[in-house]
């Protein structure tokens, strides 16, 4: 009888693997499930433009150069120095806006001495790119610059 008794103690001592086992599948269920559902639920949310690959530039730049002026200030007492470069379109237009680099300067540096020192700022600038990209496709009479880069922008 004493031998039965320890016999049974020995089964009670020992640890059920099969609870800890069940609660392991339905756990691994239980998040395989819900990251299904979130995938769904969420995939339609997101906007198709990141599988695009992001713009590659095409190598084609053109140094306009350098340029210092005064910022219209009520003191009258802050200028800015920005070197600034244009994307063309291709080779040949490279090759052309030689001819037209005096008018192309003169556009960028009445563009940048209108500007107050708001429209100066980091905030604006994409803005002041876009202004001086227009402008200088309308001088030149095509659309050969593609975007507008600063290099430098140092206001004091």
């Amino acid at each position: 009888m004493a031998e039965e008794n320890s016999a049974e103690v020995k089964q009670k001592t020992g640890f059920d693997f099969k609870i800890v086992l069940a609660g392991l599948v339905i756990f691994l269920v239980a998040m395989g499930a819900s990251y299904f559902i979130l995938h769904s639920l969420i995939a339609p949310l997101v906007p198709e433009e990141i599988n695009q690959p992001a713009k590659v530039l095409t190598g084609n730049l053109v140094s306009l150069g350098e340029f210092t002026t005064n910022v219209t200030d009520v003191a009258g007492t802050r200028f800015l120095k920005a070197e600034v470069y244009v994307e063309v379109t291709d080779k040949k237009t490279t090759q052309s806006l030689d001819e037209y680099m005096p008018v192309m300067q003169d556009s960028v540096l009445t563009i940048l001495s209108s500007k107050t020192v708001a429209d100066l700022d980091v905030r604006s600038r994409d803005n002041l790119k876009e202004e001086i990209r227009v402008d200088l496709n309308h001088k030149v009479g095509k659309n050969a610059i593609k975007s507008v880069y600063f290099t430098s922008f140092i206001m004091q």
